[in-house]
C-alpha cells in the first residue's frame, strides 16, 4: 500500500520542484491570473501546486490525505508566510461546499486516485465553467536509461507494480473528462530534461509510490542498494539525466454530463 506519510520529511529534498513547469501549464491553460478566485489542489501533499496557484493570486485550500505531508507543507507555508488553507481530504471526498471552487487542480497526483470518484467530486465542487486542470511531470524509461534501469530494478522487487513504461502522455483522459460533463479540454505536452546527482535520483525513487512510498523499509534499503551497484558504474561522473514529459489537461464545467467508461491512468512517475 502507497504511504506517504514515510517519505514525507524528506519529500521536498529529493523531488525537482518543477515550479517553472506548473507556472508554464497555468499559462498555457489561461489560468494563470487568479485575481483572488478559489482554487482547489487535489493531492497537495508537500504543497507545491498549492503555492504557485497563491503566488498567480488564488487562495487556495490544499487537500491530501497523509498527516505527515500536510505538516510539511503548514511548515513551508508559515517560512514563505503564504496564506494557504492545508487540510486532510480526499479527492474522492473534499468534503467542500457544491460549487465552491473557480479552479480544482491535481499535479502529479491524478494516477493516485479513483478517477471515476474524483471526476464526480470535482464536477460537484466547481463552480459552472470552473476549470479542472491535471498535471504531470514523469520520467521517461527510454532504453539504456537510468529511469530503464530503475524501472526494472522496482519490477523485480515488486512485481504487482504496473506503473512502467509510460509515455508521459495521458491523452486518453481527455474522452474521459467529456464524458463526465467537461468541455473545451486541451491537453499540452513537452519533453525535458532533468539532471540528478545519484544520490538525488536514488531519493527521487525514494519518494515515488513505486519506491519509498509503495514498499517496505526493508525493500526500500534493498532497492536503493541495487540502483547504486547498478548505476554507479554507468554515471561515473555522477550526473544522471533523466527524460520527463510534461503534461497537462485543462476542461471546463459544464451543466450535462453523460455515463463514462471505466479507464486507469497508469505508466505515470509517481
Amino acid at each position: 500500500m502507497v504511504d506517504f506519510d514515510r517519505v514525507a520529511t524528506f519529500y521536498d529534498r529529493y523531488r525537482p520542484s518543477f515550479n517553472a513547469l506548473r507556472t508554464e501549464a497555468l499559462s498555457q491553460h489561461s489560468l494563470d491570473n487568479g485575481g483572488g478566485r478559489t482554487a482547489v489542489d487535489l493531492g497537495t501533499g508537500t504543497g507545491a501546486m498549492a503555492f504557485v496557484l497563491a503566488e498567480h493570486g488564488y487562495r487556495v485550500t490544499g487537500l491530501d490525505h497523509s498527516p505527515q505531508m500536510l505538516e510539511q507543507a503548514r511548515k513551508a507555508a508559515r517560512r514563505q508566510r503564504a496564506d494557504i488553507d492545508f487540510r486532510l481530504g480526499s479527492a474522492a471526498n473534499t468534503g467542500l461546499a457544491r460549487a465552491s471552487a473557480d479552479v480544482v487542480t491535481a499535479s502529479q497526483s491524478w494516477h493516485l486516485f479513483d478517477g471515476r470518484r474524483a471526476f464526480i467530486e470535482c464536477r460537484r465542487i466547481l463552480k459552472p465553467g470552473g476549470a479542472l486542470l491535471v498535471t504531470t511531470y514523469d520520467w521517461l524509461p527510454l532504453p539504456g536509461s537510468a529511469a530503464h534501469i530503475t524501472e526494472g530494478l522496482i519490477r523485480e522487487m515488486n512485481p504487482r507494480w504496473r506503473d512502467h513504461g509510460g509515455t508521459g502522455c495521458h491523452d486518453r483522459l481527455a474522452p474521459v473528462a467529456a464524458g463526465f460533463g467537461f468541455t473545451l479540454i486541451r491537453t499540452r505536452e513537452r519533453r525535458f530534461e532533468q539532471r540528478y546527482t545519484l544520490d538525488n535520483w536514488i531519493g527521487r525513487i525514494r519518494t515515488s509510490s513505486s519506491g519509498g512510498a509503495g514498499l517496505s523499509t526493508a525493500e526500500r534499503s534493498a532497492l536503493e542498494g541495487r540502483m547504486r551497484h547498478e548505476l554507479a558504474p554507468r554515471f561515473p561522473d555522477d550526473h544522471v539525466v533523466v527524460t520527463h514529459v510534461a503534461w497537462s489537461l485543462s476542461a471546463r464545467k459544464t451543466n450535462a454530463s453523460r455515463p463514462a467508461p471505466d479507464y486507469s491512468m497508469s505508466g505515470t512517475a509517481g
